[in-house]
């Protein structure tokens, strides 16, 4: 096998801007009460917290007043107030005003305060809004809730990716059929029976055919796509349903996340779901993993020359070119 080193970004692509729309930051779980989180994503340095009501809020990391990093030091977050490390500035956490400072009784202008971004909290991630534009939020992100109505589910794993995929091209790579049989092995392409734009993005819905071999097959499946930053996919099998939840965040213009929740319907058969559960989660991986051997040293082409066969690449790009300035 040939290896190849990191090829940059600006040899692989024409642009390294972020599209609009919005980005998990982090998982639920991880943002506790009276604790900041700092997080690096976006080429941003932000915290993450909750506020006095239990919010999930990301803000700039840095103080405005001489820019030190809030969450450094003995910087804390105690009874909804921020308290800079530095000058023992205080700032209300929901939103960003000064409070308090404790040298002095002269006011700051209003303009002074923490850099607070719309902040969302949704399917276990929080998520930010970011538009290169600075424009505020134009839509709100898919929800699976309904997808997963009243029925009881069991995550089955959480799978994370650091790739060097060119931003444009990574959900491109669900519009590229033909290589889901000629890199994957796929037994059958299967088929679009729904292109549906929606306020939040796009909602995508396929049939496959189950006789086709597949170790663990499936029926029909259905992705919903949040601008280009998120994709919940739910697959119906032959003997079970899975839920995937699946962010795509940069850290900066060369690298971004791909986080995987792996979700598994609960039909009471708790042998069945770990079986069944197992192989298809295996299998999942194994398909991102191979992708990524090839998305990581691709290079974006604006003209790429399509023949037939190759799937709606280009009524996707039509779809992304909403998102970008």
């Amino acid at each position: 096998m040939n290896a190849i080193s990191p090829i940059p970004m600006r040899y692989r692509t024409h642009d390294t801007i972020y599209p609009r729309g919005w980005y998990c930051i982090a998982e639920s779980e991880d943002v506790a009460a009276d604790k900041m989180l700092p997080v690096s994503w976006l080429g941003q340095q932000l915290i993450i917290y909750r506020t006095k009501d239990g919010a999930a809020q990301a803000a700039d990391a840095y103080c405005p007043h001489l820019g030190a990093h809030l969450a450094s030091h003995d910087g804390k977050l105690c009874d909804g107030r921020i308290t800079c490390p530095f000058h023992k500035w205080e700032f209300d956490s929901a939103t960003g005003k000064v409070e308090h400072i404790p040298y002095t009784d002269v006011p700051v202008p209003a303009s002074v305060r923490l850099t607070l971004h719309p902040t969302r909290e949704t399917d276990g991630m929080v998520l930010i809004w970011h538009d290169p534009a600075g424009g505020k939020p134009s839509f709100e992100p898919f929800d699976s809730s309904g997808l997963r109505g009243d029925d009881k589910w069991v995550r089955y794993a959480v799978k994370s990716w650091e790739t060097r995929c060119p931003f444009r091209d990574m959900l491109e790579n669900i519009f590229d059929t033909a290589h889901i049989t000629q890199l994957h092995n796929a037994a059958a392409l299967p088929d679009i029976t729904n292109y549906e734009p929606r306020d939040y993005g796009l909602r995508l819905q396929y049939v496959t055919d189950p006789d086709a071999g597949e170790e663990t097959p499936i029926s029909s499946f259905e992705m919903n796509l949040s601008a280009l930053s998120l994709l919940t996919q739910i697959y119906h099998g032959v003997h079970f349903t899975a839920l995937f939840v699946i962010s795509f965040t940069p850290i900066d213009e060369e690298r971004m996340v791909e986080t995987a929740r792996l979700y598994l319907k609960d039909n009471g058969n708790a042998e069945a779901m770990e079986q069944i559960g197992k192989a298809f989660v295996e299998r999942f991986v194994f398909e991102v993993e191979q992708d990524l051997k090839v998305l990581d040293y691709k290079k974006h082409l604006t003209q790429p020359r399509l023949c037939a066969g190759d799937g709606p690449i280009m009524k996707f790009r039509s779809y992304a070119a909403q998102y970008y300035d």
